[in-house]
């Protein structure tokens, strides 16, 4: 299992920790609306395949041995590229919620002052 690198300094102040976790997870969910395209790629790609497989047969298209390669590239191709954007997304998504969990955790352990409070 691969160990990610701590983002932070030990000597960031909360506020400093919570902005960058922010950013962490809006990069995170930019990446996952990124690799969900690609997995709809993937999808459509192994469904124009197998479609272009079915009209070689049916002579709705005319048989060409470059056709043939083509529409079998694109079936497995899109089966590898959904498969693969779909582990990413899960991954993706894991690093999404244990940044999510330690903002709130940073969050919950710091004392901020609400607005409008006077400092003690």
């Amino acid at each position: 299992m691969r160990t990610e690198p701590v983002p932070f300094k030990p000597d960031l102040s909360p506020a400093e920790r919570v902005e960058r976790l922010e950013d962490r997870i809006e990069e995170l969910r930019e990446a996952i609306r990124r690799s969900r395209q690609i997995m709809m790629a993937g999808w459509a790609c192994a469904v124009v395949g197998p479609a272009l497989l079915l009209s070689f047969m049916l002579g709705l298209l005319a048989f060409t041995p470059a056709r043939m390669v083509a529409a079998l590239a694109l079936a497995i191709g899109g089966m590898v590229l959904s498969g693969s954007s779909r582990s990413s997304t899960e991954q993706l998504k894991n690093s999404l919620r244990q940044a999510e969990n330690e903002r709130s955790a940073v969050i919950d352990a710091s004392d901020f002052i609400e607005p409008g409070n006077p400092a003690d």
